[in-house]
């Protein structure tokens, strides 16, 4: 008997699962990344010492999106980031607006994606004696898998390649671009509706 109502209890989570990702409903989502680094860095001469920086960096993006189609889910997200240098006063920060594909596989409460995106924004530098604003353009791909806890919020866990282009607004007669690329590993929460 408990053979039974365990295969039943299985079958009933299968159709709630399966039925998140369907056409029709939507997504809203967070992903964030938050990075604290404490790094020593010396400088020696006859003339002078230094001593080490504190650089930290907090990124956050929400989400919302729509599925089109089973599994198939298109959406906008607005990316903010900002660094900070606390024995510079160097900052760097981004905002953004992206637009994003996600198709999600199988009907078990892991998920696996895959994820790809595009997006462009603006950026300000600043230091102590200048501010810089820059124009961004992002891509990333990836894929990931969306662990769902009930079924309607899921734990996203992703690792993919993005791509940070950003140039100056003004005086770059030399077209001067700075790029940014690389393989990250994000953590994010959705809720499904």
């Amino acid at each position: 008997m408990k053979l039974f109502f365990t295969i039943c209890a299985f079958f009933c989570c299968v159709v709630i699962v399966s039925a998140q990702t369907e056409q029709g409903k939507f997504f809203i989502g967070a992903n964030s990344n938050i990075n604290f680094s404490s790094m020593k860095t010396e400088l020696k001469s006859d003339y002078s010492d230094s001593d080490g920086s504190t650089i930290t960096t907090f990124e956050f993006a929400p989400q919302l999106g729509f599925f089109a189609g089973d599994g198939f889910l298109v959406g906008v997200e607005l990316p903010y980031s900002t660094t900070k240098n606390k024995d510079t006063d160097y900052k760097v920060s981004q905002i953004g607006f992206g637009t994003f594909a996600r198709y999600y596989f199988g009907t078990s409460n892991a998920k696996p994606y895959l994820h790809g995106g595009l997006g462009i924004g603006a950026a300000t530098e600043s230091n102590e004696s200048d501010d810089v604003d820059y124009k961004l353009f992002t891509y990333e791909f990836g894929g990931g898998v969306a662990i769902f806890i009930n079924k309607n919020i899921a734990v996203d866990l992703g690792l993919g390649y993005s791509s940070n282009t950003m140039k100056p607004k003004e005086n770059n007669d030399a077209d001067v671009k700075l790029v940014t690329s690389g393989v990250a590993f994000k953590v994010g929460f959705s809720l499904f509706l």
